[in-house]
């Protein structure tokens, strides 16, 4: 029968939809190098998980949900009750005065209501409530503790676990709840911290206003001191200077002027005088302007000017009577002795005035100095007399100052008090709390949805982080998605598989080691027509069947395989080439005695193959145990694959793992193909990718992936799942076929 005519007829036998077609057309391998997309979980992936895990998910729902009803009769009851408060804000501070006009523009409606909020849960609120009813002691806050702790648990700030205050949204109310096994309780709480609360806001006001009144009239009383003493300063000032420093000031300045004018007057005087005497002193003659001054100061000016000409005609004679006679003459002689005689007298005069001039130049110098001496002392009084006067405005000034000061604060004092008389309360009860009837904890109809959605999302959670956490692969597409290799079958999860020679007509001793068998046997059949679709363009006599580590079932694939392949009419040679574990002659029941390795060693092919049923299935075991494996198969494998491919249609070669043994590399060099085969959820998907890594180093051909003990929830798209358990007849007329 032709390979190719068979092929086709297991396409029209088992047909494959388009899609399973696209899985199996080869795929560009990139192993390690995948993009975010890929990596990322997408929302199908998302709803496989949730499908894998339905069952979990399921029950952890409906233990949540019943752990709910148990709470509902188990669990202490809870009540709640609550005190409305209202924080009233005033639009104006006071009834009279300017507090009365003063409105605040500024919508501080939070901070006080928060403010009230952060008083309610304070200290000195609480304490007397919670020492009132045994809070802590009901809270259970001083379980387990030693009486020096619970010394210490009482003189720390008091927190109750039960209360909370809220504020209703748009309005100037405070809901103050509390919570307690007992609905009496309660509620008393509740109303008693609301009371506490008013208690706490008009004890602070009123003591503040006493505090702030106390420091006032301190001030009061010490402003009265200064303004008794300033007025008593201002006093005794006055009468010192018995009279008003202004007024004292200006007559002070009068006479400062007066003297000033004198002064100025003895000094041109004593410059006139002092010229005079200079003019005397030069012996020249006196001028007008210091004759006119030596006349006011001297009775014999005249008597001076007209020596003066007396000498002039006297010495004008002189002149003449010496150019007329000689000296001897007696004209001459008197004429001498007249000019010598007036000169003296002129003489004589001029002594008299020079020194009548020096006497009065002193007495001038003399007034002079004691007017200057008057006009200094005079300015010093002045002032001295305007500092005093300034001093004097200061001390009134101060004075008036604090006499105003003192009223106005009087008076700001009275409207205080007034206004603090008309003011209310800022915190008023306007609904106290009332005993519940029914309880807040547990309610079943909130706690079973609440339940169910927690349990559902932190299940979903768990899952999802679970998946993501887990490196195997347990679903056949998300492992072809991912790694980009074709997954050619899933086969189910099976154990004690029957003989191989007898697997279609063995009888398994219950209905579900039936199942499993039929449903194993059908993922054979599918990984069969998979092989047969590839093999239609490509010529491939051989296939090595191998996998990553151990204990992945690739021996048991490679004997089913090849039983499979066998029962259409195929001539199959089946190899043992796991010199490490070498399993096939134990599934076939057969004796290791002459194999693959006495081949390797100069024995013919003939000799080591082994005639199976059903006809047409042959196998070579490995043989003796060679020592150096790798070097037999890489010397002498070729040839030998070479020689039975020649008598086979088909060589299937079962090998050892890839990771870790060096003969598996030599013997995937050797073959046309390679079937990967990996164990679902237990092979991780790093494990794969190095086996993929090492072949594609190899450059061998890896036709796909065969994925082992797989669940059927996870392989629905691979088509075993899809066939109905066939009767012991059915099957017999199958294998007949």
């Amino acid at each position: 029968m032709d390979y190719i005519g068979q092929g086709s007829e297991l396409s029209r036998s088992h047909p494959l939809s388009s899609d399973k077609l696209a899985i199996l057309q080869p795929v560009p391998p990139s192993y390690n190098d995948l993009s975010p997309a890929d990596a990322g979980t997408s929302f199908a992936q998302f709803l496989k998980i949730v499908h894998r895990h339905r069952w979990k998910l399921t029950a952890l729902v409906c233990v949540a949900m019943a752990s709910a009803i148990v709470l509902q009769f188990v669990a202490a009851k809870v009540y709640e009750a609550s005190t409305l408060v209202k924080v009233d804000r005033h639009s104006a501070g006071g009834v009279v005065g300017q507090e009365a006009s003063q409105v605040s523009s500024v919508d501080d409606m939070d901070q006080i209501i928060a403010t009230q909020i952060e008083l309610v849960k304070s200290d000195p609120v609480l304490r007397p409530v919670a020492d009132r009813y045994r809070l802590l002691e009901v809270e259970k806050q001083l379980k387990g503790l030693t009486p020096e702790q619970a010394t210490r648990k009482h003189a720390a700030p008091i927190q109750l676990k039960g209360l909370t205050v809220t504020r209703p949204p748009n309005s100037y109310l405070m809901r103050i709840t509390y919570r307690a096994n007992d609905p009496q309780l309660a509620a008393n709480v509740a109303n008693a911290i609301a009371e506490s609360l008013t208690a706490h806001a008009n004890d602070t006001g009123n003591r503040s206003s006493a505090e702030i009144s106390a420091t006032v009239a301190q001030h009061m009383s010490r402003l009265r001191a200064k303004m008794d003493e300033s007025d008593q300063q201002l006093a005794n000032f006055e009468k010192e200077l018995n009279m008003d420093p202004e007024q004292r000031v200006t007559v002070q300045a009068a006479r400062l002027n007066q003297l000033n004018t004198e002064f100025t007057a003895v000094q041109a005087e004593r410059i006139r005088r002092e010229s005079i005497l200079a003019e005397l002193s030069r012996g020249g003659p006196v001028t007008l302007a210091s004759a006119q001054a030596a006349q006011a100061a001297t009775q014999d000016s005249t008597l001076l000017n007209e020596t003066k000409q007396r000498l002039n005609a006297a010495r004008q004679q002189f002149a003449l009577a010496r150019s007329y006679y000689g000296e001897g003459h007696p004209e001459y002689v008197k004429a001498q002795q007249q000019v010598q005689e007036v000169q003296n007298q002129l003489d004589e005069l001029q002594t008299g005035a020079k020194e009548r001039a020096d006497d009065e130049y002193r007495q001038v110098v003399g007034r002079e100095q004691r007017l200057q001496s008057l006009v200094r002392q005079t300015k010093a009084e002045v002032d001295g007399l305007k500092a005093r006067a300034h001093q004097y405005e200061r001390l009134r000034g101060d004075a008036d100052n604090y006499k105003k000061l003192y009223q106005e604060l009087a008076g700001q004092a009275d409207v205080a008090d007034i206004n603090r008389q008309f003011q209310n309360a800022s915190v008023q009860v306007v609904a106290p709390a009332l005993p519940p009837l029914e309880a807040v904890f547990p309610r079943l109809l909130i706690n079973l949805p609440v339940a169910f959605l927690l349990s559902g999302i932190f299940g979903l959670l768990v899952a999802v982080f679970g998946d993501a956490l887990d490196t195997t692969f347990s679903d056949p597409e998300e492992f072809a998605s991912r790694l980009r290799i074709n997954v050619l079958s899933a086969m189910p999860a099976t154990k004690d598989l029957p003989n191989v020679l007898h697997a279609g007509l063995c009888s398994p001793s219950s209905k579900p080691e039936a199942e499993l068998t039929v449903r194993y046997r059908e993922g054979i059949r599918y990984l069969r027509s998979a092989l047969t679709l590839i093999m239609l363009d490509k010529s491939i006599r051989n296939l090595l069947v191998t996998s990553s580590v151990q204990g992945e079932g690739k021996s048991t694939t490679s004997a089913y395989l090849a039983a499979a392949c066998a029962q259409l009419g195929k001539n199959v040679l089946l190899i043992d080439a796991d010199f490490r574990r070498p399993t096939l002659h134990k599934l076939f029941g057969k004796k290791n005695n002459v194999g693959l390795s006495d081949v390797l060693l100069g024995r013919s092919c003939k000799s080591a193959i082994i005639r199976l049923e059903p006809p047409g299935l042959s196998l070579m075991t490995v043989g003796s145990e060679p020592r150096r494996a790798s070097d037999m198969i890489s010397a002498g494998f070729p040839a030998v694959l070479d020689e039975v491919s020649l008598q086979f249609d088909l060589v299937i070669v079962d090998c050892s793992p890839m990771l870790g043994v060096s003969e598996s590399q030599e013997l995937a060099r050797a073959v046309n193909s390679v079937l990967l085969v990996t164990k679902a959820s237990a092979t991780t998907s790093k494990t794969v990718s190095q086996t993929l890594e090492l072949l594609a180093r190899t450059r061998v051909n890896v036709m796909g992936v065969v994925m082992n003990q797989v669940k059927p929830s996870n392989s629905k798209s691979y088509g075993y799942d899809y066939y109905s358990i066939p009767t012991r007849d059915e099957e017999t007329r199958k294998l007949g076929a």
